[in-house]
């Protein structure tokens, strides 16, 4: 599912209104949303013209809190800097969300396998390569 910024919705609806209500042009010309996620943005635009309040529709929120993310950040620093023994023992989040909340909380102290390869290295490996210099075994080494 597709998520749009305020601006794009906010864009979406002055079309909309601009095109005197007529869903199929304002999609037409901007290639987004849904006829339904208009006429939904279309509510929330005059529901907030109404009452002075901006709509929270599309702002994400987080679905652990500040002490649960702190939890397993302070485990995996704890118990050996294992990512899958943290998600074992703590029950969640998947790899990827751990590692955010770790570069977040604790930033520099995540265990990486490799360490990013700088770009002129990747170049310079495959030019050796291409030009017959070197295998690709004695490129990686290098």
């Amino acid at each position: 599912m597709a998520r749009y910024t305020r601006e794009q919705r906010r864009r979406a609806v002055e079309l909309y209104v601009r095109y005197e209500c007529c869903a199929a042009d304002a999609i037409r010309e901007l290639g987004y949303p849904s006829r339904e996620a208009l006429r939904m943005w279309h509510r929330d635009w005059l529901e907030e013209q109404r009452t002075g309040i901006p709509s929270t529709r599309g702002e994400r929120y987080s679905r652990y809190t500040l002490e649960q993310r702190r939890a397993a950040v302070d485990h995996y620093l704890t118990h050996g800097r294992r990512a899958s023994r943290t998600i074992r023992q703590m029950g969640y989040p998947s790899k990827t969300l751990l590692a955010s909340w770790i570069d977040e909380l604790a930033p520099g102290e995540r265990r990486l396998r490799h360490g990013p390869i700088p770009e002129e290295l990747k170049r310079e490996a495959v030019l050796k390569v291409a030009s017959g210099g070197a295998s690709s075994r004695e490129a990686a080494e290098g």
